[in-house]
């Protein structure tokens, strides 16, 4: 096992076969994907001539498509309904339409990110979870389940999945959310149980939700060098994601993305490769 570094889409101002490209360039060696749109869109990566486009610039530039992430779960908030319910049922297509994009684009990690703020969503949200697992397992996609609630209700989620999903850790969301300690997190979920991270770093003044603005890697108030080194001693080899908004204040005003995303890619690598 080895370590891998790769980009979120939606951590450059530009998507699809354009942002590939560009992390290519950059050395990365994958990437994160976004829905293109999703069921707003009617799924555009399930388009064939979509999909042979985004392989053929994955190929070109030496790019894997890690992960495809169904954002809109949470920000359409459809995940948080029973199915049965046109909010549930979109879930539901959602689901299934980000499995057949995954098959297509030779990804095989579906990310997930669940935030109920009620019993009854949390009990959705499971629902759509193990439905999730099912078609997962016929189509041997991992699960990786991604979450800014407090530890012991991560925990029961994944107790309740009986290890059919993983988790994508996030550095910083426990603190921008006020929800727990990275490194606490980390720790107890350890390398089983952790399918890949999030890095990313910020100012303790934007640890508020709904902030997306960031810092270089290390420079800001989340403890980077810190969870990095818990990383390291738990022994985790695996996939680093950077998921800094590299377009964005405050640590773009006006500047070349490109050159604050190669100073991350340098400082991941350093990290984990010394």
């Amino acid at each position: 096992m080895k370590n891998y570094y790769g980009i979120c889409e939606w951590s450059m101002p530009v998507s699809g076969p354009l942002a590939i490209r560009l992390a290519g360039t950059a050395g990365f060696d994958g990437m994160q994907l976004g829905e293109a749109g999703g069921r707003s869109l009617n799924f555009p990566l399930n388009h064939p001539e979509i999909q042979q486009i985004y392989n053929e610039t994955a190929r070109h530039y030496e790019i894997r498509l890690h992960s495809l992430n169904l954002g809109a779960l949470l920000t359409e908030g459809t995940i948080d309904f029973p199915v049965n319910t046109p909010q549930g049922d979109a879930a539901r297509a959602s689901i299934r339409n980000g499995i057949r994009a995954c098959r297509a684009l030779d990804i095989r990690t579906l990310v997930i990110t669940v935030s109920p703020k009620t019993e009854d969503a949390y009990s959705n949200a499971l629902s759509h979870l193990e439905y999730a697992c099912r078609l997962a397992e016929i189509s041997q996609v991992e699960i990786a389940v991604e979450s800014a609630l407090p530890l012991p209700l991560i925990q029961v989620l994944l107790d309740r999945l009986k290890g059919r999903v993983k988790v994508c850790m996030d550095i910083l969301n426990p603190l921008r959310f006020g929800t727990g300690d990275p490194i606490e997190q980390i720790q107890a979920f350890g390398t089983e149980t952790i399918s890949h991270f999030h890095m990313k770093d910020s100012l303790r003044s934007l640890f508020t939700p709904g902030q997306r603005g960031c810092v270089l890697l290390g420079t800001g108030d989340a403890g980077y060098i810190q969870t990095a080194e818990t990383i390291k001693k738990i022994g985790f080899q695996g996939w680093m994601i950077t998921e800094n908004y590299y377009y964005l204040p405050p640590m773009n005003m006006n500047d070349d993305f490109m050159k604050f995303i190669l100073k991350d890619f340098e400082t991941l690598t350093s990290t984990f490769e010394s």
